[in-house]
């Protein structure tokens, strides 16, 4: 048996075709368009393209209600929001249909397939267009009375922009490279942002440190909200090791000589980098969201 594994962003979809044994195939990214339209058309012309398949277990970011399949809250997909996502998907791909905040289901990936081996007691820190976030607590997930446990991402960071408050998701590397492009009139995304600071432009060393304090001040957060054993980063910058000691190197340095310097979670990159998401999709099709060991 096979299913069609699919992870959501703001723009566009990673997907793959996932087994029972946690093995993943056919990996690929599409993006879509800004309408509910052209998402359901990207997700038809992709189902015909991977051919029929058992299921579809998707994962998109945001208040994603996985019994009801509607997404709510905040998030990059908001065109998605308070459709019947789950019965459409269902009804142009005729077959069954699971959905889980993607955090949560990195979350997840990691517990079936990476770190929870290791460890029972998690905090994801999920980093791609905004942050996301879920805590694995004795080796179960607990997603919340709103389903809004661990939206880390909207932690206030101080400052305001146009009478909105800043949060920890308006520091990523993708609204940094953002914020560098509107200055410079230089368009780059966060990869290439970040080359360039390594390259030594000092303007784009400038939106990358910025990142790192937020990360660093984000994760002093998390330490102390949900006393993990460690910080699991996942997303687009857990595949380069060079951004995770950075994170780790400024987390030693703000905390050095503060009262919060005491506790100090290792910080590590999903063992499973950019699939732990689609692995967690695959994962609660798998067990019916019941967590039990396939």
């Amino acid at each position: 048996m096979r299913y069609l594994c699919m992870d959501v962003g703001g723009t566009s979809i990673k997907y793959g075709i996932g087994y029972k044994t946690g093995k993943l195939s056919c990996l690929g990214k599409t993006s879509f368009g800004t309408t509910l339209d052209d998402f359901l058309d990207t997700v038809k012309e992709l189902y015909e393209r991977i051919g029929p398949t058992d299921g579809v277990a998707a994962c998109f970011p945001g208040e994603v209600h996985s019994e009801e399949g509607v997404i709510r809250g905040i998030s990059a997909v908001e065109q998605l929001h308070n459709h019947p996502i789950r019965s459409l998907i269902s009804d142009l791909c005729g077959c069954p249909v699971t959905m889980l905040n993607d955090a949560n289901a990195a979350a997840l990936g990691e517990l079936w397939q990476g770190v929870g081996k290791q460890y029972k007691n998690i905090a994801f820190v999920i980093v791609g267009t905004g942050v996301g976030g879920a805590v694995i607590e004795n080796g179960r997930l607990y997603p919340g009375s709103t389903c809004n446990k661990a939206e880390i991402g909207n932690f206030l960071m101080g400052g305001t922009e146009e009478g909105r408050y800043l949060t920890w998701s308006d520091f990523t590397l993708e609204h940094q490279a953002q914020k560098y492009s509107a200055k410079t009139g230089n368009k780059v995304n966060g990869q290439q942002l970040y080359q360039l600071s390594e390259e030594g432009q000092k303007e784009a060393a400038f939106f990358v440190e910025e990142f790192l304090h937020y990360m660093a001040v984000g994760c002093v957060s998390v330490a102390f909200a949900y006393d993990p054993q460690i910080i699991d980063v996942g997303g687009g910058i857990s595949q380069n090791p060079d951004i995770i000691r950075r994170i780790n190197e400024t987390y030693e340095n703000l905390v050095k000589g503060q009262r919060m310097g005491y506790l100090k979670p290792k910080i590590v990159a999903c063992q499973q980098k950019n699939h732990a998401n689609l692995l967690g999709a695959l994962y609660y099709f798998l067990t019916g969201g019941e967590q039990d060991e396939i």
